[in-house]
């Protein structure tokens, strides 16, 4: 096992951790930033994550707190923002495991991380949406998936005091060329 994905392991309960894995050639990676509106970064994302790798990164609660891990991802590509939300709060019974994607070609998602958490916590998911996606880690693994032009974001979160979060960024391959469109 690597360093980083140990870091998980290191982090207090209610830790999460996102693996973000690109495998696309056509999105050069600009920058992440990170807000905890509970517990803190364990170990950030790398500076870039190129074609065909992964950056993986952690948070964890608060130390000695009655609070989890909460907070959103927000990373530049292109002329793409992506948000990743993830709650893993500290009483399962009160709460739930909930993790979001949320795919932009605007610069909103660069201003206040804390309005786009806030935002990203309040909107309700619709299973027509592209753009956006929210579920609950109860029982099963959900999937959810946003795209937007050529890209696909897809995401999964575990249901543990230790969750990871895998996310996968790849090239949808446009549609067959057709003369009578």
């Amino acid at each position: 096992m690597q360093a980083k994905e140990k870091d998980c392991e290191n982090a207090s309960n209610s830790s999460s951790q996102i693996t973000v894995t690109k495998g696309t050639e056509s999105l050069s990676h600009s920058f992440c930033r990170s807000y905890c509106f509970s517990g803190k970064v364990h170990s950030p994302l790398p500076f870039e994550i190129y074609p065909g790798s992964r950056g993986i990164c952690a948070f964890a609660k608060t130390p000695y707190s009655l609070r989890g891990s909460v907070g959103v991802l927000v990373c530049k590509f292109d002329s793409s923002v992506l948000a990743i939300m993830f709650s893993n709060p500290f009483d399962y019974i009160l709460y739930h495991i909930e993790f979001a994607l949320e795919i932009f070609t605007m610069d909103n998602h660069l201003g206040r991380l804390c309005d786009v958490y806030s935002k990203m916590m309040r909107n309700k998911s619709y299973s027509a949406s592209t753009l956006f996606q929210r579920a609950s880690a109860d029982s099963e693994h959900e999937t959810l998936e946003v795209s937007k032009g050529n890209i696909r974001v897809r995401a999964k979160m575990s249901n543990s005091e230790r969750a990871i979060m895998k996310v996968q960024i790849d090239d949808v391959d446009p549609p067959p060329y057709s003369k009578n469109a």
